[in-house]
């Protein structure tokens, strides 16, 4: 008999959906003298002020057109029958202390708040890695970079068909084939990626045991491009609009929406028939800010939660090849990295997305045509894939 153990992610995904794990409370209390036996206390609670977020239906601001939720659903089949989804459209919420208690709420504190998200990433030192699999033919085209929660590092080979798993040495120890080349991909919880495919597909990936194995496939009725996720909430982009999604597959809201249509050619490339698109996504760790890039016209774009344009960034070093998408990363501690690949160049952009702060590795640095960046919270290195290059290149921060 062969006893195989399946563990529970409904409490994984139950935390990700939450933007703190409870508050920070003081405890106040006021010395008495000894001869007293009964006391008095003022028993008060600050509690944070409720905020509310209309959605400002068919809102248009600087092209993009915010609509509201939809109940459009898409469809999954499995690989497994044991394969299952759930349903996480209802968040976690905390109820507040007893309010009978001198506890009072930290002032200042927010759950989940972002400190260092424009805190400059600096590199000191850098070191090249193979992660070439012995028998294939064609060079590595590194398009996407994550890692999942237990630190498990994944990249995406699209020349080869691939996702593919790294051990701490940078080394290649076991991958997944792929129908066809993966456009995007992020990481959904400890164990469980998700990678974007055309025409219109969603690939699950999970890492078992040191190896990855495919879950389930998500079917959508629009193209699939950029991809990443965020308090249960998945954000893909199709070349045209930015859509939310639950993990299941529901359809919450469209997002964004430019003019731009995407069309795939044969040989995998992805072309615009106009020059309006929204192509790559990534999401800050609080939710409140989503960055998207506007490929045709060389700009970073930064919303709120709901969609709405926040600001446009156009900077010379963010020069876009128009066939495939620019590699776009928030790190854990919502500093935005962007890939110039033409200037052979990595960005870092400030939170609002109305600057740029730096250059934070260049061609100086054997940088070549960057298509994927990555900060890692577990080795505290910048790592970055590129095109058509069997090496990625790790660079240890400051």
């Amino acid at each position: 008999m062969t006893l195989t153990f399946k563990p529970d992610s409904t409490i994984q995904q139950t935390l990700s959906t939450l933007s703190g794990l409870g508050q920070i409370l003081s405890t106040v209390r006021q010395s008495q003298p000894v001869k007293r036996t009964t006391r008095t206390t003022d028993s008060r609670q600050t509690k944070p002020k409720e905020t509310s977020q209309s959605d400002p239906g068919h809102q248009t601001t600087s092209g993009f057109k915010v609509n509201k939720p939809n109940p459009e659903s898409s469809t999954s089949r499995t690989y497994s029958p044991e394969n299952g989804t759930s349903d996480l459209t209802k968040s976690g919420q905390v109820s507040d202390p007893v309010s009978n208690s001198s506890d009072q709420l930290v002032q200042g504190y927010q759950p989940g708040a972002v400190t260092k998200s424009d805190q400059i990433i600096k590199v000191k030192s850098s070191k090249k890695y193979s992660v070439k699999n012995e028998g294939e033919n064609d060079s590595c085209y590194i398009g996407s970079i994550c890692e999942t929660a237990s630190g498990e590092l994944l990249i995406t080979d699209w020349t080869n068909d691939k996702v593919k798993l790294l051990d701490q040495t940078y080394k290649v120890v076991a991958h997944c084939d792929l129908p066809g080349p993966p456009v995007s991909m992020c990481s959904i919880d400890s164990s469980l990626a998700a990678v974007t495919m055309l025409p219109n597909e969603v690939h699950f990936i999970r890492v078992t045991n040191g190896q990855l194995i495919k879950d389930r496939v998500m079917e959508l009725k629009h193209a699939c491009l950029g991809i990443a996720h965020q308090h249960g909430n998945l954000y893909i982009t199709n070349g045209r609009a930015l859509y939310q999604y639950t993990l299941d597959g529901r359809l919450v809201r469209e997002l964004c929406d430019l003019s731009g249509q995407w069309t795939a050619s044969p040989d995998g490339y992805i072309y615009s028939t106009n020059y309006e698109t929204v192509t790559s996504c990534a999401v800050s760790p609080d939710g409140d800010r989503i960055y998207v890039t506007n490929q045709d016209s060389k700009q970073v774009v930064t919303l709120s939660r709901d969609g709405t344009v926040i600001s446009t960034l156009t900077d010379p070093a963010l020069d876009f090849d128009k066939k495939v998408l620019p590699g776009l990363h928030v790190t854990d501690s919502g500093q935005v990295l962007v890939c110039g690949n033409y200037t052979n160049t990595i960005v870092q952009v400030d939170r609002d997305g109305r600057q740029r702060l730096t250059e934070v590795v260049t061609e100086n640095d054997g940088v070549t045509y960057p298509m994927s960046v990555y900060y890692s919270k577990h080795t505290g290195s910048l790592i970055v894939g590129m095109m058509f290059n069997s090496d990625i290149i790790v660079f240890k921060t400051q």
